[in-house]
């Protein structure tokens, strides 16, 4: 009987832990941002002098943002597949509203499948390039929040921000430096250690497991490490790192443009410590991604972003709204398309989450070789 990825007990146990880990996250730190963040005699008048018409330009520069990270992915994916038959930017839109609406990140397993139906990759090479993308935002985001600890007048920052945050200033370090040591680690074990020895190393921890599960997990380790190739060179990797910077600063831009509507510009001497504060905020809620969560990382980017805007000044209820405001525009329009791409390509979210599970993981044949192809959906 074949063994599918994701079928055991033991997968599915894992699965629910983490999922309801990531609840409890959740509706923890959302009830501590609603206490701490959103004062019922306050809220009521930002939330009615707020001017959100500033939302639908953002979303202009929101999805340039997108677009700059299906370039990127492309750049990751050429070593494997050279060039995209074609365009990813419906395979990214399809990804972020996957992440948005499945529980603990399953998003980016959808979107690895989603691509193996589009491209002669097989979903776990394709995962690996996804993972290459994470680890350049990580390394692009801690960039910018060191470059802004730097320009901004930050004399007692850190204590101010750890007062808000459960733990103070061990957990809001630890927040910090260990995704960077994590990443960086990462890169460099895959750079500096060849193919055969990460896959003899692998093999030797599988040694104790039945040959059929062995096989198909050593078979799932070289497709993945396969997505990993551009980390090999490092004029690629620099590269790849270069642009992570613009998909960033798009969405601080998007980020910036929103905040005109709240009057957080009010907080600042200027409009350069203004567009570096957004940005600082844009960087630790994003990093918050780190704490467990549900979907869409509800919970730590409220928490975590509007704990950095009072920090620096902003009051209570306008950071709260503000963050709240910036949240919801980063998640429904991207969602609200990425249904319309699918619905374009003649598939559904629950057909690619169904073939994502059952996909084969093992072998270098893409699932492209034995599932249907998609509707004849072109889009840009």
């Amino acid at each position: 009987m074949e063994v599918r990825p994701g079928r055991t007990g033991n997968s599915r146990l894992g699965g629910r832990s983490a999922f309801w880990l990531g609840l409890l996250a959740s509706a923890g730190l959302l009830a501590a941002f609603a206490f701490f963040f959103l004062p019922k005699d306050d809220i009521g008048d930002v939330l009615t002098s707020a001017n959100l018409v500033y939302v639908l330009p953002s979303l202009i520069f929101y999805f340039l943002a997108v677009w700059a990270r299906s370039y990127r992915w492309g750049y990751i994916l050429r070593p494997i597949i050279g060039r995209p038959r074609r365009s990813l930017y419906p395979v990214v839109v399809v990804g972020y509203m996957a992440n948005n609406i499945l529980p603990i990140r399953l998003g980016e397993v959808v979107r690895s499948y989603y691509t193996s139906l589009r491209e002669p990759i097989s979903p776990a090479a394709a995962f690996g390039t996804v993972a290459v993308e994470r680890a350049s935002d990580v390394v692009a985001l801690l960039f910018f929040m060191a470059a802004v600890w730097v320009v901004l007048p930050t004399s007692g920052l850190i204590d101010e921000l750890a007062e808000s945050v459960p733990g103070g200033v061990p957990v809001l370090i630890s927040l910090s430096v260990l995704p960077f040591v994590g990443v960086v680690a990462a890169m460099l074990v895959v750079s500096l250690v060849s193919e055969a020895t990460i896959l003899k190393f692998t093999a030797t921890l599988l040694s104790p497991a039945p040959e059929k599960i062995r096989l198909r997990a050593l078979g799932l380790a070289e497709n993945l490490i396969e997505g990993l190739t551009v980390l090999r060179s490092p004029s690629a990797l620099l590269y790849v790192l270069l642009l992570s910077l613009p998909v960033w600063l798009l969405e601080t831009v998007m980020a910036f443009v929103i905040a005109f509507g709240f009057d957080i510009s009010d907080s600042f001497d200027s409009n350069f410590e203004f567009f570096a504060a957004i940005l600082l905020f844009m960087s630790v809620a994003n990093l918050a991604g780190v704490v467990p969560s549900v979907s869409g990382g509800v919970g730590p980017f409220e928490f975590f972003g509007a704990a950095v805007l009072v920090a620096m000044g902003v009051a209570d209820a306008q950071a709260g709204a503000y963050v709240l405001t910036v949240h919801i525009a980063l998640l429904v329009p991207v969602s609200i398309l990425g249904f319309i791409v699918l619905l374009m390509d003649g598939t559904s979210l629950r057909s690619l989450f169904k073939g994502a599970r059952a996909a084969p993981i093992a072998g270098d044949t893409p699932a492209a070789a034995e599932a249907p192809e998609p509707g004849p959906c072109q889009c840009p």
